[in-house]
């Protein structure tokens, strides 16, 4: 029993997870205060709102399965719609098809930037398909250059990253192999099939739209979680857990890096983290922001739930939603007001020195989950603790010398440069 269980819920997993700078540009500054602002939200289920019923507006099951908002599981409480800019009353979500289009499809690739997205259902007794539109369409609604902001998230699918969840699963001895076949994939062609799916969307949007690339959370409690079925309970360790997160803040990293890439040869592009907002809040987590495992076919399931489960399982909630408009709004506001830089901002440094002992303070800095304090010694900078808080109490301190100490922020998975405002040297008393 134990055996099918394990079966259970590696396919849960693999269904589920269908996800299922250049000079900066300000988007805002290009149109008079009179013109139409809009947000065009592309991308995957996560970008959909995969998992917060509901979808569409449509309320008969014959309405549904011809409802392309229902078919691409569009959550009338996804992310893009709880975004606002300046000069549109209250969210987008209250103006869609003026200011707010919203294009994104539960298990979309790249590809479906461009190709239709062909949608099998089996719903109530109906069965069948139907095919989404690509949703580079969508800008067929759209005059040209009205464009403010892209968002999106997008690449999840692509490298397959439900078949590294099923391997940890399955097989954990396998997963380290698994992840770096899937990297040798994404450095032949997945990376260049995401750049050229930014480079489609500016074509289509205008070089006046802004493209902010959100990233993807870490789903899962790093302490490890059990799943729960009748009498039978599934443990999943924390060191296979941290593989699995570890893979999404490097997926999350190559695609920040992408994103800096394709600023630097001119496009207005972006990416936003998210990850100071899940923190804490992944799966079976005290108070999560995404689902666990959910079991048995929910009401807007598009197919009956195979195996037992929901697609709604390991997507955010309706917290995680509000993470993520916290997180893309972030950056929204910082090109509304024209303070986006083409690098992350670098910590400064502050010490208080006493008898024997240093208290050194550093400013926050937007995006990093973490800091690292070293100290100069020998010629090099040494790590002396790495840490979430933006303080750090040393002790032990020699009086009369001379210590040099710097700081440094992880923000996008890379640490940020140790420049002036992140260096100090003081004297120990």
């Amino acid at each position: 029993m134990k055996k099918a269980f394990r079966k259970l819920l590696c396919g849960i997993l693999s269904a589920a997870m269908l996800i299922t700078a250049a000079t900066p540009v300000s988007a805002a500054g290009a149109k008079t205060s009179g013109d139409t602002r809009i947000i065009v939200s592309f991308g995957d289920s996560y970008s959909a709102g995969e998992g917060i019923p509901p979808f569409g507006n449509s309320t008969t099951s014959k309405e549904k399965v011809k409802d392309p908002d229902w078919l691409a599981h569009r959550s009338n409480l996804a992310w893009g719609g709880q975004l606002t800019l300046k000069g549109v009353d209250g969210t987008m979500a209250d103006h869609r098809g003026t200011n707010w289009f919203f294009a994104a499809a539960s298990g979309a690739e790249t590809k479906h930037i461009n190709e239709e997205f062909e949608k099998q259902y089996s719903y109530k007794g109906l069965k069948g398909s139907a095919a989404l539109d690509p949703q580079i369409d969508i800008f067929k609604q759209i005059t040209p250059g009205d464009t403010d902001y892209v968002t999106l998230t997008i690449g999840g699918n692509d490298i397959g990253f439900a078949e590294i969840m099923a391997t940890a699963v399955k097989n954990a001895s396998k997963l380290d192999k698994k992840i770096a076949s899937v990297w040798k994939e994404y450095k032949d062609h997945i990376r260049a099939d995401i750049k050229q799916a930014y480079k489609d969307i500016e074509n289509a949007a205008g070089k006046q739209a802004a493209i902010i690339v959100a990233a993807y959370p870490k789903l899962f409690n790093p302490k490890g979680f059990t799943v729960s079925a009748g009498l039978v309970k599934l443990k999943v360790k924390a060191e296979t857990v941290k593989k699995v997160n570890d893979a999404t803040e490097q997926l999350n990293a190559e695609i920040s890096a992408l994103v800096d890439e394709c600023r630097k040869e001119g496009m207005n592009i972006w990416f936003a983290p998210v990850q100071d907002e899940f923190d804490g809040h992944e799966a079976y987590t005290k108070d999560p922001y995404i689902n666990g495992v959910i079991l048995g076919t929910q009401e807007d399931d598009i197919s009956d739930a195979t195996g037992g489960y929901s697609a709604y399982s390991i997507h955010p909630n309706e917290k995680g939603a509000k993470a993520y408009a916290k997180a893309v709004q972030k950056v929204i506001d910082k090109l509304e007001a024209g303070g986006a830089s083409a690098a992350p901002a670098v910590p400064e440094l502050k010490a208080t020195v006493k008898s024997g002992q240093v208290t050194l303070k550093w400013s926050a800095v937007d995006g990093a989950t973490k800091y690292q304090v070293l100290l100069y010694t020998n010629g090099k900078y040494k790590a002396v603790k790495t840490l979430k808080k933006t303080s750090l109490k040393i002790s032990g301190l020699t009086g009369g010398t001379k210590y040099k100490y710097a700081v440094r922020a992880y923000v996008n998975g890379k640490w940020t440069k140790i420049e002036k405002p992140a260096i100090l040297t003081i004297k120990a008393k």
